[in-house]
């Protein structure tokens, strides 16, 4: 019984650990995504499964275009393995540090908040792997390290609980 009681604390004290954007408020240098996602872009990055272990890595060649609270985000991502795939993402600049965001293999629409030095984006993807398609949960984190690199780390979930996640480098 004690082990089954300190399973269920352990499970709600990491839910009330999870961040929260506005914790980043005041953090320097502050996120701006029209400022950083502009013209070319490289980045690379982690695929981790649920243990924690690496099972990809990648590169991706990014190019951003606004035009006006617009950005169009394409993406040309190449994984050690020889997979290519490729991603538009269409973002509306909503002010007030709010965005939403749209991409072919997004369901309905990505929403994102920044404060401070961060972007936390959050959607729901159809996420290829081998021969099947599952859906699940994007919780993305961008940090802006300087003026022409940010850490984008994203957590991966499946029913809640879970399932992977990726870590990407992107510089300007």
């Amino acid at each position: 019984m004690k082990k089954i009681v300190l399973f269920i604390f352990s499970i709600l004290l990491v839910g009330c650990s999870s961040q929260d954007i506005n914790d980043y408020a005041g953090t320097s240098p502050e996120f701006s995504m029209k400022a950083f996602f502009q013209g070319d872009l490289k980045a690379e990055g982690i695929v981790k499964d649920f243990n924690g272990s690496v099972i990809r890595t990648f590169t991706v060649d990014l190019q951003a275009q606004w035009g006006g609270d617009t950005l169009t985000l394409d993406e040309q991502f190449l994984f050690n393995d020889g997979e290519e795939q490729e991603r538009t993402w269409i973002i509306q600049d909503l002010g007030d540090n709010s965005y939403t965001g749209t991409a072919s293999d997004i369901l309905g629409t990505a929403d994102g908040k920044s404060a401070g030095n961060a972007l936390n984006w959050k959607y729901s993807m159809i996420l290829k792997v081998d021969d099947s398609h599952y859906e699940v949960e994007f919780d993305d984190w961008i940090y802006q390290i300087s003026d022409t690199v940010v850490i984008n780390q994203t957590e991966i979930y499946k029913w809640g609980i879970q399932v992977g996640q990726v870590v990407l480098v992107i510089r300007k």
